[in-house]
């Protein structure tokens, strides 16, 4: 898997405020492979601790999305360089700066586990760019 082989970590930071052990998504990630640790956004602030061996953050936008920007944002705030993605069934114009990516969940599930996953290449790539670009 590519995302693995660039990702310094490989547990997943799964935040919903829907019923989780009912979530077709979070089954779906967890089949690939990564360890998945899971909360509701009430619970997150308290799950932060495990930010520094996170590898992602997925952001399930089941509530308002204000919610999940200030989620997003104060995780952000806590540690800038762990990705977020935001999981939205609907579109999204504009991401704020504190999200990397957004995948719909409108689609297929294994269609959206794959949409994720690229997406974590993606923003694994992306970071590894960085940081090789910080070192020069």
């Amino acid at each position: 898997m590519a995302a693995r082989g660039t990702m310094k970590h490989d547990t997943i930071l799964f935040i919903s405020t829907q019923k989780i052990c009912d979530n077709s998504v979070l089954t779906a990630i967890k089949a690939t492979g990564y360890r998945v640790v899971s909360t509701t956004s009430t619970q997150a602030m308290a799950l932060l601790f495990i930010m520094h061996c996170t590898a992602v953050v997925l952001l399930d936008r089941t509530a308002s999305e204000n919610t999940s920007f200030e989620v997003a944002q104060d995780l952000r705030a806590m540690c800038h360089d762990v990705p977020i993605i935001l999981l939205s069934a609907t579109p999204i114009s504009s991401l704020p700066p504190h999200i990397d990516a957004c995948v719909s969940t409108a689609r297929p599930i294994a269609s959206l586990t794959s949409a994720v996953l690229r997406a974590l290449a993606l923003i694994s790539d992306r970071h590894q760019r960085g940081l090789f670009k910080q070192a020069s």
